[in-house]
């Protein structure tokens, strides 16, 4: 989460509903050879290596060099408008953004992502974008009040029908009933050292709520040279709110525990972002966590899922994509995709009939995107955005499957703070919504 606000100006987003955006041959989409998703890999991981420099002309160069590969993914040219922009290079950029809206692109130009440019003409163009998106197919779930919550990570516990969401702000978990009505389940604590709660899934078969949390600047109390860093995975009950366990992140190095899914055998997976690495538990006395990929692998691991047999891993990351791990051989396997659809950069990652469902927080606004796999889970063959442009959307994040249902964090408004991380003022914050959309 922490990288989210220095990478999701340059974080990819899946081409349009309403226009094919990749040619086609005999009626099948072209795919991306082996060599072009290691080239689209060697791309990205030049962007973020050169966002993190501020270096704009390689940033440039790396997405030109992106775009090369994956010809018809116009997020790529939202992209180079938004590095045009932050290089104050706003005619340019304005430029770009016009050749999108007349090629009829639903990505919508977001004021934080061309924060340099001033006057009616960004609002003109938003505004174009946004009439052309098709009618929303998410309905609202239901509604916090508390507009400093700033939530990441959501679960839900079928049996009861609560929703769990937790605020990277406040440091706590809030539950929700089926009526919609909210009290704080777990607030942090002496006895619980609970950071920033990210990723959560319920855990029906130990009747436990997992958290993974990490020390974020966006937290009340951080301190940079005690929290800088740190992170944890929690067991909660998920009536009392009382800790079960709690497994700190100890081995040398900066971590952030990220998101996380439990197998049919009850072992945990988790990406712990900062180390590049996706590790395992096995819950009880004396557990330690095990590297499943080593650090170092993976850019950016962020949302993570798990095949229904639970035979592969699937890992969301910003450099290469998404990944499936089988576990059997541990060896990791980038899915080539259809060409001019993107791959890089989701947050929340769920497995559904066979199926990818992605959040994408990135260009345009945020989109949930399904990903159809081949029968052998080796390959991306078609990429359908479901949802696009929202008017909640304010940084959707993650979600939590409920039955045919994707249930998910709308507006979570991470970027909601001054430069010496003070947050906004309650007159600019929103109620959080939460939304619910039919797969």
């Amino acid at each position: 989460m922490r990288r989210l606000l220095l990478l999701a100006a340059l974080v990819t987003a899946c081409g349009p509903r309403s226009a094919p955006t990749e040619p086609t041959v005999e009626g099948q989409a072209t795919m991306l050879s082996e060599a072009e998703v290691g080239g689209m890999t060697a791309a990205y991981g030049k962007l973020g290596g050169s966002l993190g420099r501020q270096d704009f002309a390689a940033g440039l160069a790396a997405v030109d060099a992106a775009a090369a590969i994956n010809a018809g993914d116009d997020s790529l040219d939202y992209q180079r408008a938004s590095l045009l922009a932050a290089a104050g290079r706003g005619d340019e950029a304005l430029a770009a953004l016009g050749r999108l809206d007349a090629a009829g692109s639903l990505l919508v130009p977001q004021a934080h992502d061309f924060a340099k440019i001033v006057g009616p003409e960004l609002e003109r163009l938003a505004a174009a974008a946004r009439a052309r998106l098709p009618a929303s197919a998410s309905v609202r779930a239901f509604t916090l009040a508390d507009r400093e919550l700033i939530p990441e990570g959501i679960a839900h516990d079928p049996a009861t029908g609560t929703f769990f969401v937790g605020s990277i702000h406040k440091r706590k978990i809030v539950a929700v009933d089926r009526g919609g009505a909210a009290r704080d389940l777990a607030v942090t604590d002496a006895t619980n050292g609970l950071y920033s709660p990210l990723g959560m899934k319920f855990d029906a078969r130990r009747g436990s709520l997992w958290v993974a949390s990490a020390a974020t600047p966006s937290m009340q109390g951080y301190v940079e040279a005690e929290h800088r860093g740190r992170a944890a995975l929690h067991e909660i009950d998920p009536s009392s709110g009382q800790s079960r366990a709690r497994y700190p992140r100890e081995s040398p190095g900066p971590h952030l525990l990220n998101d996380l899914v439990i197998a049919p055998d009850g072992a945990l997976y988790v990406t712990d972002s900062e180390a590049g690495e996706v590790l395992t538990l096995r819950p009880g006395p004396g557990a330690q966590f095990e590297s499943v990929v080593s650090a170092g692998e993976f850019g950016y691991p962020n949302g993570i899922a798990l095949s229904d047999d639970g035979s592969v891993l699937f890992v969301a990351d910003f450099v290469r994509g998404v990944t499936a791990i089988p576990l059997a051989t541990r060896r990791l396997h980038t899915l080539p995709h259809p060409r001019g659809a993107a791959t890089h950069g989701f947050d929340g990652l769920y497995f559904h009939r066979g199926a990818l469902v992605g959040v994408d927080n990135g260009a345009g606004g945020g989109r949930i995107v399904r990903l159809a796999l081949a029968p052998e889970l080796d390959r991306i063959v078609r990429v359908e955005v479901l949802e696009a442009g929202h008017p909640d959307f304010l940084i959707p994040t993650t979600g939590v499957l409920d039955g045919d249902s994707l249930v998910y964090v709308a507006n979570s408004q991470l970027r909601s703070f001054s430069e010496n991380g003070q947050i906004f003022p309650p007159e600019r914050l929103f109620p959080v919504q939460v939304l619910r959309l039919s797969l």
